[in-house]
């Protein structure tokens, strides 16, 4: 039977009683506010990310947008592109005064797209007199009158003169009116003390993270995009403070040499010329994978100013020296695809007809060599591949001429060959 004494008990003495001494609350107060320190920087830094948005996509269209091919290429990629940005106007210095193309002249290709103006190495020296800067300023005065979203300004300038780049930006955005006009720089440029000021002025700029170095020798890499250099100088432009784009490639190119190894002519938008033989070629194209990769890392942590990523180039039917449509739609959402190469024979009358087919998701080199073991009664290279007769079997060998990418879905040919019998079981494998 419990005993009524408890209901007689004064209260204050019963909760004393039940109170943790002082000496003891005091290490847990600490312990809490330690605990709440400790998570403060990972609250803070999740807000923070959570705050950036994902950049969006972006890209520009170098050929002639009154082409049918490019007109189709703009309108299929409407929908997941947000912004395209058009070559309109390409100035070229030959002494005197400037020689303009004009791709756009009268109308913007599509409503809401920006503009290019190109300014080449060709006026690199320039010291932008009125006259000189005059003429420039008419053809952006002219485009401006279209009303497009920004004019870039994507001037070859070296790289210790940026403070005349500063300047003539300065006239050029009064000729533009109320039109952005936005500069286009490289990572190197970030170095130099006129830089911060270069940007500061302007609304925006564009860091082109793409580019080619031409290579000393026929034998030496040719790298267009590195993407360890390419996040470092990202990193830097977030640290800025001003907001900014990031230029990524989807091309390649071929470097033509003469028979001396010296640098003849660089191959990428265009057509090769017909007035020219190269002694030797090398190749350079954009890695999808490691671009995806580089995708996928800013959308999960988007790089603070950094508003979207402006692919070049559109990918145009029958441009063979860029992505395909589907390989951009993949890389820009940070998907990967895995390559996946294989070499088949198509039977003719007994002949063997050979190939080797893309079956993956994203371009994949050419293998330099395949070797079939088989036993055969005859053979011989075509197409992409001459052939070798060696004692441990048929090498197909990859030309050297021959551009050694191959798009996804798509086959080339690589020479033939008859067996013995129908049912004659072709061994083979690529040469490490």
């Amino acid at each position: 039977m419990r005993s009524d004494q408890s209901k007689n008990e004064n209260p204050e003495k019963r909760d004393r009683s039940l109170a943790k001494p002082d000496f003891l609350l005091e290490p847990i107060r600490m312990l809490r506010s330690l605990c709440w320190l400790c998570l403060l920087p990972f609250f803070l830094t999740t807000c923070r990310k959570e705050s950036r948005p994902a950049p969006g996509i972006e890209a520009y269209v170098w050929q002639d947008p009154d082409r049918p091919a490019v007109s189709s290429a703009m309108q299929r990629a409407a929908g997941a592109i947000a912004t395209f940005h058009v070559r309109a106007a390409e100035l070229r210095w030959n002494g005197r005064s400037f020689v303009v193309e004009r791709p756009v002249s009268n109308r913007l290709p599509t409503p809401g797209c920006g503009l290019v103006l190109r300014i080449g190495a060709s006026a690199a020296g320039l010291e932008w007199t009125d006259d000189q800067v005059a003429q420039v300023a008419t053809v952006v005065r002219s485009l401006a009158a279209l009303s497009p979203r920004e004019i870039q300004c994507d001037y070859d300038c070296p790289q210790k003169r940026l403070n005349r780049y500063r300047a003539l930006l300065g006239s050029l955005q009064k000729a533009a009116g109320k039109v952005p006009l936005v500069p286009t720089v490289l990572p190197s440029w970030m170095d130099e003390p006129d830089f911060p000021q270069l940007i500061r002025d302007r609304p925006g700029y564009v860091l082109q993270v793409h580019s080619l170095n031409l290579p000393k020798s026929p034998t030496a890499p040719v790298l267009l995009f590195d993407p360890l250099a390419s996040r470092a100088a990202v990193k830097r432009a977030a640290a800025l403070g001003v907001p900014f784009r990031v230029a990524m490639a989807t091309y390649g190119c071929e470097v033509w040499f003469d028979r001396d190894d010296k640098v003849i002519e660089v191959v990428s938008e265009d057509l090769p010329p017909q007035d020219r033989v190269p002694a030797r070629k090398s190749f350079a194209f954009a890695d999808p994978i490691e671009s995806a990769k580089l995708i996928e890392e800013w959308m999960k942590d988007p790089p603070a100013g950094l508003r979207a990523v402006i692919w070049y180039r559109l990918p145009i039917e029958g441009d063979r020296r860029n992505w395909t449509w589907d390989t951009l739609a993949k890389v820009s959402k940070g998907e990967q695809a895995a390559a996946e190469l294989s070499f088949e024979a198509v039977d003719h009358a007994g002949t063997g007809d050979l190939f080797v087919m893309n079956r993956g998701g994203f371009p994949a080199p050419l293998p330099a060599e395949i070797i079939v073991t088989s036993p055969v009664i005859a053979a011989d290279g075509a197409g992409a591949y001459r052939l070798e007769h060696r004692a441990d079997g048929l090498h197909f060998i990859r030309r050297p001429e021959i551009w050694p990418w191959i798009d996804p879905g798509k086959k080339i040919p690589t020479g033939w060959l008859r067996t013995s019998g129908k049912e004659a079981r072709m061994e083979w494998h690529f040469a490490p």
